[in-house]
């Protein structure tokens, strides 16, 4: 595998020109933060905009932190940036249309910007390179780069939300940025809402069809996952808890005495709601005199693209109702809202982490969002109270928090005072598992599973096998078949031998089903396996009497068709996290009207068969989100298949039970697979290269053929028992 190549608008250092000559120093900021130890530990290469300029020196310094600037003239940089990225891509995926302007000269100047980005890109690439894309700037990179280098691995991350199809389809370059993206392996954003939202757009703008995450083209496929970004909890508490933060808190518990406080910690930007955060701070004082004294808002608002007109029209409304707020109810000694306009350090911002009773977190629509991170980080105190957006991404992960609609006025100014009324012990009981949760996800985790997930063997589930009949798939298989001394016959049940039925319980096996496999089974010297997801104890009883092997829960147990009891293929499980899970489904079920729970020895599956589809279809994914947020240190993998969200042990699947088999039953020298889902895909990778591999249905595998449905797969069974008899 090659290097790692990181791209970003911006270089990961700021140059400022002094009158002796420009100086470097870090920047700061979440995706610094996780990149940069990536970017350290290797022989990785950081690509962005350097802001100005550089000197020689600086050049030289750049190239020794293997750090490479893009040049941009300023005539294409405005209308790329404060033009086609934030005056029409950022308000348009924030739902703000109102501040959109689609000029197509900026959309020009967008274009040869990523353009020389991607020349940048393949100025040091090569084909067997890793090659990470950040954000909403540079949404046409991937295509631009995968054009000339195909054979490369390249991720990109969207930091932004992405809206739904209702909205984005307003846009003019809906069609050039999606195909843009397409030229990734892998797309990150930050919920599962994002994902229902892109897929929908592939769908509807590009008629491209999406199938358990992935965008199927012709030979290749592109992933689109949920991958929440984390914040660094080590160096925020650090910060907070350093001797500089001590002495700032100290003086701030001072000044404000027994009053509780409220904390804001925003950019100044129209996306954050931040007049809706005073009106309903105003609200409250206008009708709770008894918080006139008790309480007090501190709003930080950080200065942000300030060359963009609406950006200074907030500012100004801001500004307007903090000396509105103040002049009705400030008096001497006391300021209902103290505006800190700027930017604050690392110790004052963990200093006020720490005093804030209340984090009041309003944004109309957020990405994520981690001020909500970085305060729920610093309390582990458990006295904090996180008031939190329901449109920020954040409040996915944070399902603790309390919630508001910033626009409802009334419903925030409520909650503010239920924040402010809350007892220590319903604070600590909702903080706690959000601290925990926020510690255990940090953005370093972020990073890793980024990158595993982009370098996985998931990856390769893209290309789309050709689509036989059965009579054309078993005039292939019949001469190898005939001819072989000990071949092996791995089926999977549902959706493979058994057409999927309304209810899971009754896709008992058929008298057509039993015949074929007491048929296959008779076969000389024919091992016979039904390698399915189903707990034993069905499989068991449903395939009693068979001459067939038997694999149950995706690999957990074994029963050989010469052997009377299941064994366990493998240690016994690690079950410590079941407990937990298991409550999380059954919320989902009551939420779920027609979902259900199996339970198996080492996993745990929500069907959702019998609900109503797009309600059961939208709790799923967000099933899976709460799942892999709560599980993340599990050893557990969620899994996704047709009509099910499953929880399993990390190890157990599919392809390790073939590698069991292998070993104790093989060699053999025929191999024929078959499988519908996810969990087939685990066999398939491991299986040898000439062996024979169906996946059933439409869509991307890594099997080796296609058939249309189970009926096919019968008929393809029945033909091998015909030429074997």
């Amino acid at each position: 595998m090659g290097r790692l190549i990181l791209v970003s608008n911006r270089l990961p250092v700021t140059i400022q020109d002094d009158p002796s000559g420009q100086t470097v120093s870090r920047s700061s900021g979440g995706l610094v933060a996780g990149l940069d130890p990536l970017h350290q530990s290797g022989e990785s290469i950081w690509i962005g905009y350097p802001g100005t300029n550089p000197d020689q020196n600086v050049r030289k310094l750049l190239t020794e932190m293997r750090l490479e600037p893009v040049e941009i003239p300023s005539s294409q940089y405005s209308g790329y940036y404060e033009g086609f990225s934030n005056s029409a891509i950022w308000p348009l995926f924030h739902y703000l249309l109102e501040h959109c302007n689609f000029d197509p000269s900026e959309f020009d100047d967008y274009r040869r910007v990523n353009e020389r980005f991607a020349k940048k890109i393949l100025e040091h690439a090569q084909d067997d390179d890793t090659i990470w894309i950040h954000d909403y700037q540079l949404m046409l990179v991937p295509s631009m780069v995968r054009e000339k280098l195909p054979g490369a691995r390249i991720g990109f991350f969207l930091h932004i939300p992405f809206p739904s199809v209702e909205v984005f389809r307003v846009m003019p370059q809906r069609e050039e940025l999606l195909r843009g993206l397409l030229g990734a392996d892998l797309i990150g954003v930050h919920t599962f809402e994002y994902t229902d939202h892109l897929s929908r757009s592939f769908r509807r703008v590009l008629g491209l069809e999406s199938r358990h995450g992935i965008v199927n083209l012709s030979g290749r496929g592109v992933r689109i996952e949920s991958h929440p970004l984390g914040i660094d909890t080590a160096s925020q508490r650090a910060a907070a808890y350093s001797d500089e933060a001590e002495q700032i808190l100290t003086r701030y518990k001072r000044s404000f005495g027994d009053a509780q406080v409220i904390l804001g910690v925003d950019r100044l930007d129209y996306t954050k709601g931040l007049t809706n955060k005073l009106e309903a701070f105003k609200l409250l004082l206008d009708r709770e005199p008894r918080w006139r004294d008790g309480a007090v808002l501190i709003q930080v608002a950080v200065p942000s693209r300030e060359a963009i007109g609406s950006y200074s029209d907030q500012k100004s409304e801001l500004e307007r109702l903090v000396g509105e707020i103040n002049g009705l109810y400030g008096r001497a000694g006391k300021t209902p809202v103290q505006y800190i306009y700027g930017s604050v350090s690392p110790a004052e911002l963990g200093a006020l982490y720490r005093l804030a009773d209340v984090a009041l977190v309003t944004p109309i629509r957020d990405g994520l969002n981690l001020v909500a991170k970085e305060y729920v980080a610093v309390r582990d105190d458990g006295a904090g109270v996180l008031v939190l957006s329901e449109f920020a991404g954040a409040a996915t992960e944070l399902g603790e928090a309390l919630r508001i609609n910033p626009w409802d006025i009334d419903g925030t100014a409520s909650q503010i005072e239920r924040a402010l009324d809350m007892g220590f012990g319903e604070r600590n009981e909702r903080m706690s598992p959000m601290h925990r949760r926020v510690v255990e996800n940090d953005v370093h985790r972020w990073v890793d599973r980024f990158i595993r997930s982009l370098g996985s063997p998931e990856s390769e589930i893209s290309a789309t096998p050709p689509m036989l009949s059965s009579s054309t798939l078993a005039e292939t298989l019949a001469g190898p078949f005939a001819a072989s001394e000990k071949p092996l016959i791995m089926l999977d049940y549902d959706g493979t031998l058994r057409e999927f039925t309304p209810r899971y319980e009754d896709a008992v096996p058929t008298d057509e089903i039993l015949g074929l496999l007491q048929d296959l089974g008779g076969l000389h010297g024919v091992e016979v396996y039904i390698n399915s997801g189903r707990d034993r104890h069905t499989l068991g009883e449903w395939f009693d009497g068979l001459n067939v092997s038997l694999i149950a829960e995706h690999g957990s147990w074994g029963k050989f068709r010469d052997q009377s009891d299941w064994t366990r293929l493998g240690p016994p499980p690690d079950l410590t996290w079941k407990a937990e899970a298991l409550s999380i489904l059954e919320d989902y079920v009551s939420r779920t009207p027609g979902a259900r729970i199996e339970e198996k020895s080492s996993a745990l599956v929500w069907h959702f068969r019998e609900a109503e589809g797009d309600v059961g279809e939208w709790q799923s994914l967000e099933l899976t989100s709460h799942l892999e947020n709560t599980l993340a240190s599990a050893p557990v993998e969620i899994i996704t298949g047709s009509k099910i969200v499953e929880i399993r042990q990390y190890g157990l699947d599919k392809g390790r039970a073939y590698g069991i088999v292998e070993v104790e039953r093989g060699p053999f020298d025929f191999i024929l697979a078959t499988g519908d889902d996810r969990t087939d895909e685990d066999l398939f990778a491991q299986l040898p290269p000439e062996a024979f591999s169906v996946h059933i249905g439409q869509g991307g595998s890594l099997a080796t053929s296609s058939l249309s449905s189970p009926a096919s797969v019968r008929r393809l069974l029945a033909h091998l028992v015909s030429v074997r008899s």
